[in-house]
């Protein structure tokens, strides 16, 4: 199924592989559902994707409503951590924004099991991800090789 978004294939197949080890998912940002549905298909437990959808939340469910594993929570990713029990795999691709993305790995690094990853690491349009980051995380992140994506092994 082709969903438009930003991840190309290669990303989408890491993020695949990943959570195909997992028994838990947490996806932070989903828009369209592109980089949902690699993950639903992947992880055989629940997915929580979570998004406020201020719009595109009827074609996310379009593309990813017919998943069992699917708990979609439409609210913010902070909230969201207050109820959402702890999980193996946390993916963070929110909102990019210095603050948010502090907000986010203080939020869910204390409830993931395994490994909190997240996307857009070098992208220069987003460099409060990086700075966000590097700063909360430091050398404890690893990078993914072809791709924008940061990962921090738990435990």
């Amino acid at each position: 199924m082709h969903i438009w978004g930003w991840m190309g294939p290669g990303g989408l197949e890491w993020l695949g592989t990943q959570a195909a080890q997992m028994q838990s998912v947490v996806e932070v940002g989903c828009l369209r559902g592109r980089s949902s549905f690699a993950l639903l298909t992947a992880c055989k437990g629940p997915v929580y994707c979570i998004d406020p959808w201020p719009d595109h939340y009827e074609t996310f469910m379009r593309n990813c409503g017919h998943f069992p594993n699917l708990v979609a929570i439409r609210e913010s990713s902070p909230e969201a951590a207050a109820r959402v029990p702890d999980v193996d795999m946390v993916f963070l691709d929110g909102d990019h924004e210095y603050e948010a993305v502090v907000a986010d790995i203080a939020a869910w690094l204390p409830k993931t099991r395994k490994l909190l990853c997240g996307h857009d690491y070098a992208n220069p349009r987003y460099p409060g991800v990086a700075e966000a980051v590097d700063e909360i995380l430091g050398d404890r992140v690893a990078f993914v090789r072809g791709h924008a994506f940061w990962t921090v092994q738990i435990g």
